[in-house]
């Protein structure tokens, strides 16, 4: 399946920010997108790894990281 929907409470984008849209399906599966296309800013380090930020997305990336969910 491919598409979007809405972000639903708990899902976050590969930046770390709160996710307003989650793409579905694709490469890596359900990925979420907070609208802003800076990839975390100068943040600090990554919210998944905590390495440094990745100009692609995280591989410990995960859609609900609160409940270990669907990466």
């Amino acid at each position: 399946m491919s598409g979007q929907r809405p972000a639903e409470p708990g899902e976050v984008c590969t930046c770390g920010r709160p996710a307003v849209l989650v793409f579905l399906g694709g490469t890596y599966g359900d990925t979420g997108y907070c609208g802003l296309p800076d990839g975390g800013g100068d943040s600090g380090p990554c919210p998944f790894c905590g390495g440094d930020r990745h100009e692609d997305r995280c591989p410990d990336y995960q859609l609900r990281p609160e409940t270990g969910g669907a990466r």
